[in-house]
């Protein structure tokens, strides 16, 4: 088949309308939690008078409902449907985004934030694995990488949303804004279409319904990729003020965002024909090039750069990482792939900046990212051992198209 018409073909095997639906889906909802994210700590300090560390666990809270989100939601997919599961998951962050403008108290405050992470849990572990479930096999790498677009506009417009408005439109604007996206997202649930799942018998439950087992090795591996990256989320503005970049550190997102926009259809395309090994090996390399070069030599022009690294290797292997994970498993497996991956991706970011606060007042903000830079060095050697002791899938599967034609709401 010519390449022209190869290529089309593809599309139109990842582009339904249920794959743009939930990547829409995605995309809104977490821009809506990014928008509110970046103006927790302040609203918390101003309004209810919190201390640094009040307002920063009350921030912090919603990662733990995320993580508890994930876990149960693998299990539950199984005994309730997707389209049920995400639609339980969008009223509730909806409900959450609404409940801001009645919490009166930091009681309440900390309840809304933990339940709000519990729905972008499960929003998240669902649109993943639909996308899974949607996409042929044979196209894999490139589908989530599209999808996995959605997640990097939402990290570039959630926060400026969040920043950039504030000013003008106040806390209860940004949460206006949070709970209309929450809106459109529940607004687009009738497109979402997903296969009817084989029906579920009842059984006793193990860790198994919940968790993929054989992940567990590559998941630990993720975890410990992903402190470097909660590092530079975390600490990313100390070190502009210190090292007097802020002009420039201001792009570093938008600089990333665009990295990922312009090289995961790319990388998605090398996946699906090489397997994961050819995208993972140069994106540990770009990563810690990134890192190395914010520790040596801090400066306006060296942020831009990392950026772009970060983009081109965090970037790239997130999306890669999370098709790995998949590959490995059974289709039935797909919810529980999903939601390990997750579990330990989360809890890599929500512990970086707690682990690394700790020495940053030792090593300095410089010296933290070149901390990382050699865990992501290590974390370079553990992949080849995984790789080659045979613990990984190699090459994406294939041949197993789903028949479009024959989906139907779950």
């Amino acid at each position: 088949m010519p390449p022209l018409f190869a290529r089309n073909a593809a599309l139109e095997a990842i582009f339904s309308k249920t794959f743009v639906a939930i990547s829409l889906i995605n995309m809104l909802g977490l821009a809506g939690y990014y928008a509110i994210f970046v103006v927790s700590t302040r609203y918390l300090s101003e309004v209810f008078h919190a201390s640094t560390g009040t307002a920063g666990l009350a921030t912090g809270i919603i990662v733990i409902g995320c993580l508890v989100g994930r876990f149960f939601t693998g299990s539950i997919v199984h005994r309730a449907g997707y389209l049920r599961v995400l639609t339980c998951g969008v009223l509730l962050y909806l409900i959450t985004n609404a409940s801001y403008f009645f919490a009166d108290s930091l009681a309440l405050i900390f309840l809304v934030r933990f339940v709000s992470g519990i729905a972008v849990g499960m929003i998240g572990t669902v649109t993943g694995t639909i996308v899974a479930l949607i996409v042929p096999a044979q196209y894999h790498g490139r589908g989530i990488a599209y999808f996995s677009m959605s997640t990097a506009l939402a990290l570039c417009f959630g926060p400026f949303i969040g920043i950039a408005l504030l000013g003008s439109l106040g806390y209860k604007g940004i949460f206006a804004i949070g709970t209309g996206l929450a809106c459109l997202s529940l607004a687009l649930l009738p497109l979402v279409r997903v296969a009817a799942q084989r029906k579920h018998v009842p059984h006793k439950l193990t860790l198994a319904d919940f968790i993929e087992p054989k992940l567990i090795p590559f998941s630990l591996l993720v975890c410990v990729t992903c402190l470097a990256w909660g590092n530079i989320q975390a600490f990313m503005g100390a070190y502009a003020e210190h090292f007097d970049v802020v002009a420039a550190a201001s792009l570093f997102f938008l600089i990333y965002a665009i990295a990922i926009l312009v090289s995961r259809p790319w990388s998605g395309k090398i996946y699906d024909a090489h397997g994961p090994a050819v995208i993972l090996y140069p994106a540990y390399v770009l990563l810690t090039i990134g890192l190395a070069i914010l520790w040596l030599w801090p400066s306006s022009i060296t942020v831009l750069a990392a950026g772009a690294l970060a983009g081109l290797g965090f970037g790239n292997f997130q999306s890669v990482a999370q098709v790995s994970a998949i590959s490995m498993v059974e289709r039935e497996r797909y919810a529980q792939a999903t939601s390990t991956f997750y579990i330990f991706f989360d809890l890599g970011l929500g512990l970086a900046p707690y682990l690394a606060g700790t020495f940053a007042p030792i090593l300095g903000y410089d010296g933290i990212f070149g901390a990382n830079a050699l865990i992501v060095l290590l974390c370079l050697g553990w992949y080849a051992v995984l790789e080659r002791t045979g613990r990984l899938s190699k090459r994406p599967a294939r041949g197993q198209a789903v028949d479009f034609s024959k989906t139907k709401a779950d």
